[in-house]
This record gives C-alpha cells, sequence and structure tokens, in this order.
C-alpha cells in the first residue's frame, strides 16, 4: 500500500543545479502538465475532456475566421478583432492534445523544447485573448455609451492594435520560455526563477504580469460593460418615463400653449396613435433588455474562466515560496489541470457568445457550409454609419437610433455602430 504524502503526486524532490552548476540546489518542483505516482481512471476522464473542447474549438473558431476572411463585407472593425480572437482561441486550444498525452504518463516524455514552448504559447495566446475582448468592450463603450456613438477605429487600426497585442504578449513572457525547464532526473517540466542576490525575481515577474496580463484587462472589461449597462439602464428609464401618459400630460403642461394643444389632443385623441407608440416602445425597451443581459454574459463569463488559471498561477507562487523543511503544500496538479481546462473552455464559448449568436454570422456562415443565398439585410455591421449619412451632419446619433438598427440581437457583434470617418 502506498503511503507517500497527497502532496507527494504534484512537488518532486530534485537537484536544480542547470545553469553554469549553480542554482537552487535541492527543493521541490512543482509538476504542473504531469502526475507523479499510478494514473487512475480521472486521467482518462482529463483527456477525453481536454480532446472534446480541442475539436470544438477548432471547429467553431476556423467557422468564424473563414466566415471574416471570406466574405468581405465582414470585415468591420469588431470582425477584425473576432478575427483575432478566433487565431488566439485557435493556438490556446492547440497545446489541448499535448496536455492530454501528458496527463496519461507520471512523468514528462516530450523532452525540453516542448516544456519551453506549450507554457509560453498558452501565456502569449492567454494575454491576447483577454486583450482583445477588452479591445471589443472598449470599442462597444464608445459606440454605445460615448456620444456621438461612433466607433473611433477603422478596421487597419483594428489590426494594428491587435498585431501591438501580439508583439507586447510575444515579448512579456520570453522569461517563461527560458524558466520553464525539463528536468532528466526528476522527469519532469516545471517553472523555476533562477537565483538572484538582490533581487527576488519571481516576485518581480509574477505580481506586475500577472496585473497586466490578467486584472488590467479584466478591470477594464468589467468597467466598459458597467459603463454600458448604466447607459441602457439610463435610456431605458427615460423612454419609459417618456411612454406613461401621466408624465405627457405633466409635460404638456408645463410646455408652451401650442405644445399643450398638441400633446393633450394627442393623448386624449390619438389613440390608435397612442397604442402603436406603446407597441414600438415596448420593442425598444426588450431590445434593451437583450442587450444588456448579452453585456453581463459576457462579463461573467470572461471572470469565472479566466479567474481561476488567474488565482491558480499566483497561488503556485506562493506554495512554491516553501522551505523543503516545510511540506504542507496545499495545491495539486489537478488544480492547475481544471483551471486551465476551464480557461481552454473559453476558446469554445467565445466564437458561440461573439459569433454564433449573431444573427448577422449565422447568415455569412449558412451561406459558407450549405451555400444559402440568404444573407441578412446590412450585414456588414455599420447599419449606423448608413444610418448617420441619411440622418446627416446636423444630428449625431443617439443610443436609440443606434438600437432601432436591429431588428434582433443576440450578441455583441449585433451591436453595430458608425465608424471613425
Amino acid at each position: 500500500m502506498d503511503s507517500s504524502p497527497s502532496w507527494a503526486s504534484s512537488y518532486v524532490l530534485g537537484n536544480d543545479t542547470q545553469i553554469a552548476g549553480e542554482g537552487w540546489g535541492q527543493r521541490y518542483f512543482y509538476t504542473y502538465f504531469t502526475q507523479s505516482g499510478q494514473r487512475t481512471h480521472m486521467a482518462r476522464v482529463e483527456c477525453a475532456v481536454l480532446m472534446l473542447i480541442f475539436m470544438l474549438s477548432v471547429l467553431a473558431n476556423l467557422s468564424i475566421a473563414g466566415a471574416v476572411l471570406r466574405y468581405r463585407e465582414m470585415r468591420t472593425v469588431t470582425n477584425c478583432f473576432l478575427l483575432n480572437l478566433a487565431v488566439a482561441d485557435l493556438l490556446f486550444a492547440a497545446g489541448a492534445p499535448l496536455v492530454a498525452l501528458a496527463r496519461l504518463s507520471p512523468v514528462w516524455k516530450f523532452g525540453t523544447i516542448a516544456c519551453r514552448l506549450l507554457p509560453y504559447s498558452q501565456f502569449v495566446c492567454g494575454f491576447v485573448l483577454l486583450w482583445t475582448l477588452t479591445l471589443i468592450s472598449m470599442d462597444r463603450h464608445r459606440c454605445l455609451a460615448v456620444p456621438p456613438y461612433r466607433s473611433e477605429l477603422t478596421p487597419r487600426r483594428a489590426v494594428l492594435l491587435t498585431l501591438l497585442t501580439w508583439l507586447l504578449a510575444a515579448i512579456l513572457f520570453l522569461p517563461v520560455a527560458a524558466w520553464f525547464r525539463y528536468y532528466p532526473d526528476t522527469r519532469i517540466c516545471t517553472l523555476v526563477f533562477p537565483p538572484n542576490d538582490y533581487v527576488n525575481l519571481s516576485l518581480f515577474f509574477v505580481v506586475p504580469v500577472t496585473g497586466l496580463s490578467c486584472l488590467l484587462p479584466m478591470s477594464l472589461l468589467v468597467f466598459h460593460y458597467q459603463r454600458i449597462f448604466h447607459k441602457l439602464l439610463k435610456t431605458r428609464s427615460r423612454w419609459m418615463i417618456g411612454a406613461d401618459p401621466a408624465e405627457q400630460i405633466r409635460r404638456a403642461a408645463n410646455g408652451t400653449d401650442q405644445t399643450r394643444k398638441i400633446s393633450i389632443h394627442h393623448i386624449v385623441n390619438g389613440g390608435s396613435r397612442a397604442g402603436s407608440l406603446t407597441h414600438h416602445e415596448e420593442g425598444r425597451l426588450n431590445k434593451h433588455i437583450r442587450v444588456a443581459r448579452i453585456i453581463l454574459l459576457n462579463v461573467l463569463v470572461v471572470l469565472i474562466m479566466w479567474l481561476p488559471i488567474t488565482i491558480i498561477m499566483f497561488l503556485i507562487y506562493v506554495d512554491g515560496s516553501r522551505s523543503n523543511d516545510d511540506t504542507n503544500f496545499f495545491l495539486r496538479s489537478h488544480h492547475f489541470l481544471w483551471a486551465l481546462v476551464v480557461a481552454l473552455l473559453n476558446t469554445v464559448v467565445n466564437p458561440l457568445l461573439y459569433g454564433f449568436l449573431s444573427e448577422n454570422f449565422r447568415s455569412y456562415l449558412a451561406r459558407m457550409w450549405l451555400g444559402s443565398k440568404r444573407v441578412k439585410k446590412g450585414g456588414r455591421g455599420d447599419d449606423c454609419a448608413s444610418r448617420a449619412a441619411s440622418i446627416g451632419n446636423k444630428t449625431q446619433l443617439s443610443l436609440g437610433d443606434l438600437l432601432s438598427t436591429r431588428q434582433s440581437m443576440h450578441s455583441l457583434a449585433d451591436l453595430s455602430c458608425g465608424r471613425a470617418g
């Protein structure tokens, strides 16, 4: 019977002397992708879940990327961000099969290069994913909550922003590629910060990088969607007050004589028009409710799927700061694995929330898959731009004008706005 402590499956005692004969010496290493000891049926479950996520992610994100690349009219600002999101999703999910294979073995079998590239690519793609979602939220904020309700971006600027995001991520996480190492004696792939007599490199790296790559983009995303949500509630309340007959009478009483005559005549004698107005206002209010639900859902998804891996990475740092005499480790490798699974699941959810729930995207996907010629009118997502042109330069678009351009909205891809001139 195995009498090893439970932490022994996730922490292995080894000797760190790989850098010019210098290092930490004997210490405990966290196993990350592998788990020591005999593998159980849980390893097969983990493998099956990872492979399922991989296949669904590839199918969904290739569909989104294909629709944007194939149809020129789909190359809008939002869809440029969605294309970048699909690429990041695909690259992030590409590591899932290797992680699945690693879970089936108690040791790391894939050598040094894979040990360095796998975590590096996942950190880079995770950074790009979160910041792309944040850029989408910032663009939507300008479109829906900041007059004149127009995006300051063009597709070219959106592409430049996404390239800048990739470049920043690639540079920021270069130390990860250097510090993740394969140890042949213990046969594990683990992260080891180099010792330094002057600076605590682990603290110096973990705190700012966690803030820049996770906490800052999530905070900005929540802030921008909260502002949109607040704007929607204010507009909805204003419409509800405007549709109240008592409020209309009060406003008529405070107006000019001519305004009072028109307003009171409309309220008293405009029965059919009042009914029509009520139906119209009800439709606009329902549209606001749908948009608010979309925004709330997107915020919850990002927080639920990215907070676990953020917390786990910080706890790995805390747990690994113990001396060799203190073996009260509270983390296990499956904690990291399932936090990673939740983050990987985001690569399946993103194309659903930002693409497949969009009526516009669905019409183009049907055209691409089935050869259907039915594409929703105004499919470019530039309805507000054309609406602004019809209104003219004298009047700015209101939020009501913006939301009136769509008959139905089911995802943030449907929340279109005018572009920068």
